[in-house]
């Protein structure tokens, strides 16, 4: 008898000990989520940057090749000049300054000499004032374009690193998911015949698609994503950012952001596979770089439904897959979007 009291004493312990030891796990998994999330951010945030610095360097180095290219015109613009000089010289009389020694005026000498030195020294300043300025100029564009090189080196980096990490994180989801299965299924059997409300299901891959927490707004972009407040980066030609850009996979789900209608679909160099959303609010919502459509021009749609997939078409081709996003009131110029997508998409 003691011995069957030892056994249930030791199989109680066993089964006490089992929902931490499926715990541990589960948490590990939600932990080292937030990693990757922090992780990500980060990542994002340096890529917005090597962004930003790449335009910079691309328009520095545009400004440079055109003031070379300037400098070698004005070159070959003098030399010309100064042949040109030298053939109506000869045309005139070749022999002009010979005589102009040789004359028995004394005086007319020195004024016929310096007509034709100035001539000649004329053009000659403008060669070498051009050459100069050429060779400065072809020497400030090595430096230039080895900044643009490193530059671009580092865009792709970030570019990478935002990829490694979107992936790690969708594997973690999964696993994190399938935990939940786990510890949803021994928490049913613990509950034996006792008939218990089901657990709540997980949460939308959108975060909160559909409601945003009952404010008829959804997040634009299904799990993992990552964005940053990149409001007015430097672009290349000059421009500056108007709108946000959320990374997420290739392919990944992209949603409406609230209420409306497609108003339009479209395609431009920059933006690529375009769609925008008029919005029962009044406000318009910009989607670029899609890789495609999920409905067509007029349908109504509601918050948190699919609209397109995400992609990097137009000039995104050069970085990660995103969807650039922007907010016009009343279809009017851009607000920054980032204060609109936080509350949504956290």
């Amino acid at each position: 008898m003691r011995r069957i009291l030892f056994g249930l004493a030791v199989l109680a312990l066993l089964l006490a000990g089992v929902p931490a030891v499926q715990a541990a796990p589960l948490e590990d998994a939600r932990r080292r989520q937030r990693a990757l999330k922090a992780e990500l951010q980060a990542a994002t945030a340096e890529l917005q940057a090597a962004e930003a610095d790449l335009a910079r360097a691309e328009d520095q180095l545009a400004y440079d090749k055109g003031q070379l290219a300037a400098a070698d015109r004005q070159a070959i613009g003098a030399k010309a000049a100064l042949a040109d000089q030298a053939a109506a010289m000869y045309r005139s009389g070749g022999l002009a300054i010979a005589d102009a020694l040789l004359d028995r005026d004394p005086a007319l000498v020195p004024g016929r000499v310096e007509m034709a030195t100035v001539l000649v020294t004329r053009h000659a300043q403008l060669i070498e004032d051009a050459q100069v300025a050429g060779d400065a100029y072809r020497s400030v564009l090595g430096r230039v374009t080895k900044g643009y090189e490193r530059a671009k080196a580092l865009r792709d980096q970030a570019r990478s690193a935002v990829g490694r990490l979107e992936a790690g994180l969708e594997e973690a989801q999964v696993v994190e998911a399938r935990l939940v299965r786990l510890e949803q299924r021994r928490q049913a059997q613990a509950a034996a015949k006792v008939k218990a409300t089901p657990p709540d299901p997980p949460p939308p891959p959108n975060g909160g698609g559909g409601g945003g927490g009952g404010s008829g707004k959804a997040c634009i972009l299904e799990r993992p994503y990552s964005y940053v407040d990149s409001w007015g980066a430097a672009r290349s030609g000059g421009r500056r950012h108007q709108g946000t850009d959320v990374m997420a996979p290739h392919g990944a789900r992209v949603f409406a952001f609230v209420n409306g209608v497609v108003s339009r679909e479209s395609t431009s160099s920059n933006g690529g596979i375009q769609l925008y959303l008029q919005g029962d609010n009044g406000v318009e919502y910009f989607y670029a770089h899609l890789s495609g459509y999920a409905v067509s021009t007029g349908t109504r749609v509601r918050a948190g439904q699919l609209i397109a997939y995400n992609g990097q078409t137009g000039n995104a081709r050069y970085t990660a897959p995103h969807v650039h996003f922007e907010v016009h009131p009343g279809g009017g110029s851009p607000v920054n979007p980032y204060p609109h997508l936080k509350p949504v998409c956290g």
